[in-house]
């Protein structure tokens, strides 16, 4: 069978990073909906993504096509469990928690970007749930929320039947959620001096404006596709930053699968972060983090 991952090459700007990773290692990283594959060959970072699937042919398979069955392999996430069991005796293979794994990852990928080591942080992870980790000079898992890429994908699915995240997002990028949702603004008049233009922007009431005399023909499904995106937006982003404020941390590092390529999720928590006078950081391949995490432990 041949299978069909999503493929990212990373080349590496220094060797110097190439000294953190073991050539002979895999990281893989079994989430709920997507797993992860990452692995070091030539000097480049290679990056595998592919939907979760029950059985764990499709993962033996990629690994014996790809040569890497030889290999010592180190798996995270919640999906990990089930399929080290499942995994012949020829693999060589360890199983590792999530969070340290992520922490691990973001910090890599930090560092490849800034070229220093990552600032005290909240490492707020969004791909099927929510998960926040306090990130110090040690980490801690300090809450998180069951809003994220699951429940968006089940709602899009019960209204309009759409079950193609990538084609969701597209979709909501067209949108105004101002079409539907009740904003600050709508409520104050323009001469009304007590709140300021950044607060007027947020969300009131989302999906507010639609009542009685509403009808359907009065917004379109991309505009509460972007709605939905955004209330899952606002709700995590006030989370973290109630968060962040509790323990004195100012930078937000948002990563995780349903952020990938969702361009109003990242608009909507950059704007609550500048609001609170905090630092939204996203780094390009965190989606990869757990599975980059595995290769560093």
């Amino acid at each position: 069978m041949v299978l069909i991952f999503q493929k990212y090459k990373l080349p590496f700007e220094s060797d110097d990073f190439l000294g953190d990773i073991p050539s002979n290692r895999i990281g893989i990283d079994l989430g709920q909906t997507l797993t992860k594959i990452t692995y070091c060959f030539e000097k480049q970072l290679f990056m595998y993504i592919h939907p979760t699937e029950n059985k764990s042919a499709y993962l033996k398979d990629f690994l014996t096509q790809n040569h890497l069955d030889g290999k010592k392999i180190n798996i995270t996430g919640g999906k990990g469990y089930n399929f080290q069991k499942a995994l012949d005796e020829k693999f060589d293979f360890s199983l590792f928690g999530e969070f340290e794994a992520n922490v691990k990852g973001i910090e890599f990928l930090y560092r490849m970007k800034k070229h220093k080591a990552i600032p005290s942080c909240l490492i707020t992870t969004i791909g099927t749930g929510t998960s926040m980790i306090l990130k110090k000079d040690h980490y801690e898992h300090i809450g998180g929320t069951a809003l994220g890429g699951g429940f968006f994908m089940a709602l899009i699915k019960i209204l309009y039947n759409i079950e193609s995240f990538n084609d969701a997002i597209l979709l909501a990028a067209k949108g105004n959620r101002f079409n539907v949702d009740l904003k600050v603004a709508d409520i104050y008049s323009p001469e009304d001096t007590r709140v300021n233009a950044l607060f007027r922007q947020f969300t009131a009431a989302s999906l507010g404006k639609i009542g009685a005399p509403f009808k359907s023909t009065d917004y379109e499904k991309e505009d509460l596709l972007n709605s939905l995106i955004c209330l899952i937006g606002e709700n995590i982003g006030t989370i973290a930053i109630e968060r962040a404020n509790l323990h004195d941390i100012n930078d937000l590092v948002f990563c995780g699968g349903f952020l990938n390529y969702n361009k109003p999720m990242q608009k909507i928590l950059s704007q609550i972060c500048l609001f609170n006078k905090k630092k939204a950081i996203f780094l390009e391949h965190s989606i990869f983090a757990g599975a980059l995490g595995m290769l560093l432990v």
